[in-house]
C-alpha cells in the first residue's frame, strides 16, 4: 500500500539549498537557515523564504 503526501519546500533566500517545511507551517512563520532568519511567504501557489531584517 502506498500513501502520498505534499512535502512543502522552499529555497534559502541565503544559500543555493532547498528546505523542506513543517507541514504546519504557515505565511509568516519565521525559519532559520544558515544563521539568518527568514520569513515564509505563500504567493502564486509556491512557498518561499525571504531574509527579515
Amino acid at each position: 500500500m502506498w500513501s502520498v503526501t505534499e512535502v512543502k519546500k522552499a529555497s534559502c533566500a541565503v544559500g543555493d539549498e532547498m528546505l523542506i517545511l513543517p507541514d504546519d507551517v504557515q505565511p509568516g512563520d519565521i525559519v532559520e537557515c544558515h544563521g539568518v532568519k527568514q520569513r515564509v511567504t505563500y504567493e502564486f501557489g509556491a512557498y518561499a523564504l525571504e531574509k527579515v531584517q
